[in-house]
């Protein structure tokens, strides 16, 4: 059997122990205990996060384009596709 149990320092008290002990009463085989300390990594600032999509949306921003009297824009289309029908 396997349990995890996840706890501030603070609350790591005798009920704790009695709770471990409950789960593995049944048997006299040993448990294994091992506390490990999680790293707290630090939240993105929002604003930096906003900066960076703003960024992101002017490099991707649509330009608008004026197509010249008389030009078919299926002519552009297949130049760009190299295809000729």
């Amino acid at each position: 059997m396997e349990t995890t149990f996840v706890a501030k320092p603070s609350e790591l008290k005798e009920q704790l122990l009695a709770k471990i002990e409950s789960l593995f009463s049944d048997s006299d085989t040993p448990v294994t205990i091992t506390l490990k300390q999680e790293e707290v990594k630090p939240r993105p600032d929002q604003w930096e996060i906003f900066l960076k999509m703003e960024e992101i949306r002017k490099r991707t921003e649509l330009v608008s384009v004026t197509l010249p009297p008389g030009m078919d824009i299926n002519d552009i289309i297949d130049g760009v596709n190299d295809v000729d029908l």
